[in-house]
């Protein structure tokens, strides 16, 4: 125990001797230590935001909107669903709790000269217990007032922040695709969605008043919102419903599409992925850089230092007291620049959750990980100069 004191008390005092070694060497690592630090923070807050999305999504739920998915990639939606579909669908599977039609609207919001481009969604009462997505105040438009196609809205949070500033909105007018509508409600705060768009910036109206009133249209909808009860086997439920529909629709190809949390998730880690692989790619080159420099500074401490390490081995040092003590230079250099490294990934995630809003998590198993790859890159750049100066032969050592 003693000698290993002494080993670190001697590793210490060449850390702080040699000063320019140290901090070019500690630079080094810290670039990388702080790449692989956001690239774990990314994994763990993106697989934590995934989670989150699918609860709010809801796991046991799905989304089938029309037109086929070629359509979707060229942000274009054939009117493939309809309301008769609904009634169908509800009578052909009893595992279903909840089902909503949606009709989607790109539009405009006014009032009092304000104006917010925005999207209008026709919902129906069930919307609440359809999403778990409830009311931050007011209250939801009842059946009766479905069925009379009244003009009352529900505004999202980003609605009334923009539009109303301090101003209470229930009871207010406003103005949508020339339409007046009378705020009844306002729904509780969701955030953004990991691609970033706004969700707390919508309106919701009664479906059958987007159908009627908006849309001109009473019979196709632009999505169904399916709840199941939760003991479905989702898997299956979902390939049943491609096969209803699919039959129902007379189409030789799908013409709608089903978003499920499986596609949720699979497209998520596919967005992680890309920004791992990038970070993956500046973070070893940054490491392996770091690396480098330290096993040349070590090297070139090694020529240095010829005389120190003759006379230790001539009062007695072994071949291992030498190479455990510029192994252990090297892991504190290391270490040190894993704590730095660590600092620096802090800051430069905080950045990049700024600009791209992308979700980062950091936690003591990041800092431990950070810290065991410093270690890693500590012993393996020392190892070649510690071979050499403990080799070294005493006497030719303190002639030079």
């Amino acid at each position: 125990m003693a000698k290993f004191s002494g080993i670190l008390k001697e590793s210490l005092t060449a850390v702080r001797s040699f000063k320019l070694r140290t901090f070019f060497s500690v630079i080094g690592i810290a670039f990388g230590i702080a790449s692989l630090s956001i690239i774990v923070a990314a994994v763990e807050g993106a697989f934590k935001r995934a989670y989150e999305v699918v609860e709010s999504f809801g796991p046991e739920s799905i989304l089938i909107f029309g037109g086929s998915q070629e359509q979707k990639g060229i942000r274009t939606r054939q009117k493939t669903l309809t309301i008769y579909d609904i009634d169908q669908l509800k009578k052909a599977f009893p595992e279903i709790k909840i089902i909503m039609p949606i009709v989607r609207v790109r539009t405009k919001v006014y009032y009092r000269g304000n104006v917010e481009e925005t999207r209008l969604y026709g919902v129906d009462t069930n919307f609440e217990e359809a999403w778990s997505w409830y009311l931050l105040e007011g209250r939801m438009f009842t059946d009766q007032e479905l069925k009379r196609k009244e003009n009352l809205c529900i505004i999202g949070k980003y609605i009334k922040e923009t539009l109303f500033k301090y101003e209470d909105p229930l009871g207010k007018s406003i103005i949508l695709n020339r339409l007046p509508c009378k705020v009844i409600g306002v729904l509780s705060e969701r955030g953004t969605t990991p691609t970033g768009r706004n969700l707390d910036n919508r309106v919701l109206m009664p479906y059958t008043t987007v159908m009627y009133k908006i849309n001109h249209d009473p019979v196709y909808i632009s999505s169904i919102r399916i709840r199941y009860y939760p003991e479905v086997d989702l898997n299956n439920v979902v390939k049943e419903t491609k096969r209803f529909l699919t039959m129902r629709h007379h189409a030789r190809k799908d013409d709608f599409f089903i978003l499920s949390p499986t596609e949720i998730l699979d497209f998520l880690v596919a967005l992680t992925g890309t920004l791992i692989l990038f970070l993956g790619f500046s973070s070893t080159i940054s490491l392996s850089i770091g690396g480098f420099v330290l096993a040349n500074l070590f090297l070139l401490s090694v020529s240095e230092r010829r005389k120190e390490i003759g006379i230790r081995k001539a009062l007695g040092a072994k071949k291992r007291d030498i190479l455990v003590q510029f192994v252990t230079e090297a892991v504190m250099i290391t270490s040190i620049g894993a704590v730095l490294g660590f600092i620096l990934g802090f800051f430069g995630a905080k950045l990049l959750k700024k600009i791209v809003e992308f979700p980062v998590h950091f936690s003591l198993e990041g800092f431990l990980i950070a810290l065991a790859v410093s270690f890693i890159v500590g012993v393996l750049s020392s190892l070649n100069p510690a071979l050499k100066a403990a080799n070294l032969n005493p006497i030719e050592a303190i002639r030079s």
